[in-house]
């Protein structure tokens, strides 16, 4: 019911859009308390009757407009500086005026993503006193309302929409002044991230929370865009024959056979039944997941509008079962192009904020089999997007763990993005580059790592989370230490703590390394410069043993079974060789006691 209501609301908006004319209208996206950014022509725009002029004016400012044959207007205020001043906004027709108030000129930024995005600020670990101390009028928020669309929409519904993760309702759509009240249900990344900005700089920030979770990448990025990349052409075809065989008919009567089958069941425990279904299905082009149905109803609507950047938490829907690592690295940077194309900005900063962990935590003794999961490949697709686009940061997720898929660990997330745009945007000196690895050498049995800047670990104890392999491609935990490179006036051996070497006494051939490799991994290695070390170095590896594409369309088919193969295969391999593990280091042990003898 939901889904429907939803789809009821974003019809009602494009019906408001395309025939109630006989008034001037405006764009959702505008609202009384809003942001307007500055430094930037600002576009306003909306319908009236064709042919119909428009006034718009706001802080001095006025422009007219005529409508189209369509009924559409658009207008462009200049550019302006920041000004805390609340002022009004208004859009004259003949028939009426639209007038807003309390409005704002500073920074807007977009925050993007799945769930651990939309994650609200009173659930995180010390949201509680985010949550208290968020008296901050100069920070604006806004939610656009969870909309899917198989065709592009010209606006989005204001609504007071159901929350099924919370139980509870919440308006979405509005424009509202940031305070306990308003913030505690609102993006922690986001907000945290944006309160930052503030502090630092005084300038009002806007903050519209576009997350939805359970998305793919491919949901956030236009057809158009995906057309354009020849691996993605097998899932387009996949949605649109599911689309093709949708029928509504079909679909209204498996609900009332589902029901009918719910209400035996439930009338012999004693409880009365559920309301028969009189509608169908929601289409599958209606279907968040279906490729840009989240991109056409909660981001192309208000393309063209002003922003300063975005911020973007993803992955986990793209590291399930079904992952096609490669795949998902060519849409990203695909959909951040994207992104910029819409809100016509082709250098519009944009952060990811990389997939967080979850699940069961690595350890020594779970070692290799946490290692066979796509997410850690997802990861290392998002670092590639950071390093192939400029004007895109990345922060590292993996250390903040709880073992849920929606580890409530955000403020340091939200603090990790917001020291890319401080330092980035805002010209504040604070380092936010994560060490990189950018090369490796094999030396005998060891194999050496050189990175762009120095490490260490964050907890003063010897480096974790390293996995060596040979030729067979059998990762086992792995020894880390710096490289001595010579000696120092008191012969100490000296060392460089740019390179780490890698080893282990039961891999005497070296071939390839990855680092903090699992889902929900091991990993202490930091940045050392003393105001850095809460920044992560980013999981890596050194060989090229690519995560296989997993094979478009239902499943039952040869390649889904040859997926599915390999896939036990590896895990199979993986807990064969947790298990052979100890019984090795116990050799090696005894063999080296009688050499010793």
């Amino acid at each position: 019911m939901r889904h429907w209501a939803m789809i009821v609301a974003a019809m009602w908006a494009g019906l408001v859009c395309a025939d109630a004319r006989a008034e001037v209208r405006v764009h959702h996206i505008f609202d009384s308390n809003m942001v307007i950014q500055r430094d930037k022509p600002v576009r306003v725009w909306g319908w009236a009757e064709a042919g119909e002029a428009v006034s718009v004016q706001f802080a001095g400012q006025r422009k007219a407009a005529t409508a189209d044959k369509d009924g559409k207007w658009a207008v462009e205020l200049d550019a302006m500086p920041a000004s805390s001043q609340g002022r009004a906004l208004s859009a004259k027709g003949k028939a009426n005026t639209v007038a807003y108030d309390n409005i704002l000129v500073g920074d807007l930024w977009l925050l993007g993503g799945q769930s651990n995005m939309e994650d609200e600020l009173e659930g995180v670990y010390h949201g509680g006193v985010e949550v208290a101390s968020a008296d901050r009028p100069s920070i604006r928020l806004m939610t656009i309302p969870a909309v899917a669309s198989g065709k592009p929409l010209s606006d989005f519904p204001r609504v007071n929409e159901f929350n099924g993760w919370t139980g509870r309702h919440e308006m979405k759509g509005y424009w509202f002044v940031c305070s306990p009240k308003t913030v505690n249900r609102f993006s922690a990344i986001g907000y945290i991230f944006g309160r930052r900005l503030h502090l630092a700089t005084k300038v009002p920030i806007g903050l519209i929370d576009a997350a939805r979770g359970g998305t793919t990448v491919e949901a956030w990025t236009s057809r158009p865009m995906l057309a354009t990349i020849p691996e993605a052409r097998g899932l387009l075809k996949e949605w649109d024959e599911r689309i093709a065989a949708y029928d509504p008919a079909k679909s209204l009567q498996a609900r009332v056979q589902r029901w009918e089958r719910d209400t035996e069941r439930r009338k012999k425990q004693g409880k009365p039944p559920q309301p028969k279904p009189t509608k169908p299905d929601p289409s599958p082009a209606d279907n968040p997941n279906n490729p840009g149905a989240s991109f056409q109803g909660m981001i192309g609507l208000f393309g063209g509008f002003a922003i300063r950047g975005a911020i973007f938490n993803h992955g986990y829907n793209n590291a399930l079962g079904d992952s096609r690592p490669k795949l998902y690295a060519k849409v990203l940077n695909a959909m951040i192009r994207d992104w910029r194309r819409a809100f016509a900005d082709e250098k519009m900063p944009f952060g990811i904020v990389e997939l967080t962990p979850g699940g069961r935590p690595q350890t020594l003794e779970n070692f290799e089999t946490q290692m066979i999961d796509p997410a850690m490949f997802i990861r290392e697709a998002q670092l590639k997007a950071y390093r192939d686009l400029p004007d895109v940061g990345f922060v590292c997720a993996y250390d903040q763990q709880v073992p849920w898929y929606h580890p409530h660990k955000k403020v340091l997330l939200g603090e990790r993005i917001a020291r890319w745009a401080l330092a980035t945007r805002y010209g504040l000196r604070v380092g936010w580059q994560p060490a990189l690895c950018t090369s490796s050498k094999k030396q005998g049995r060891r194999i050496v790592l050189t990175f762009d800047r120095s490490v260490q670990t964050h907890d003063g104890r010897p480096m974790e989370g390293f996995a060596i392999a040979g030729v067979d491609r059998r990762f086992v935990p792995a020894r880390a230490t710096y490289a001595v490179v010579g000696k120092d006036n008191r012969g100490r051996d000296r060392v460089d703590t740019k390179k780490v070497e890698i080893w282990s006494d039961l891999v005497p051939d070296p071939v390839a390394v990855r680092y903090a490799w699992a889902r929900n991994p091991l990993g202490n290695l930091v940045n050392s410069a003393h105001h850095e070390r809460i920044l992560p170095v980013p999981s890596f590896r050194t060989d090229d043993w690519d995560w296989h594409e997993a094979p478009f369309g239902r499943g039952g088919t040869p390649e889904h079974n040859e997926y599915r193969k390999w896939l036990n295969d590896l895990r199979k391999q993986a807990r064969e060789s947790a298990k052979r593990r100890p019984v090795e280091q116990a050799e090696l042990i005894l063999k080296q006691a009688r050499k010793e003898k």
